[in-house]
């Protein structure tokens, strides 16, 4: 199954990363959103499990966990919103403005 991970808005030159079932997938730097498509990054991931833990880390800054329902929804949106990780999930893929 593939997990679609969107990072969205919120984003502003940050070191975030991303662990999925307790295993860091994803670590970047300078991540920030485009605030014309409120998009900073996106990542796929091949996962075994039908259900994972998506763990998310800003460098001195929020974090955040959801667990997540791979078959059912596998698209994950990741914002930061007033000074915390917020998430949303979709059974289709997110809309870009």
């Amino acid at each position: 199954m593939i997990l679609h991970v969107a990072l969205l808005d919120g984003f502003q030159d940050d070191d975030v990363t991303i662990a999925v079932g307790g295993r860091v997938d994803y670590r970047k730097s300078g991540v920030t959103t485009d605030l014309t498509i409120s998009h900073a990054d996106s990542f796929e991931l091949d996962v075994d499990e039908p259900q994972v833990t998506v763990d998310v880390e800003v460098a001195d800054g929020p974090k955040g966990a959801l667990d997540v329902n791979v078959a059912r929804t596998p698209f994950v949106a990741v914002k930061v919103q007033a000074g915390r990780v917020t998430f949303e999930q979709a059974a289709e893929p997110f809309p870009m403005l």
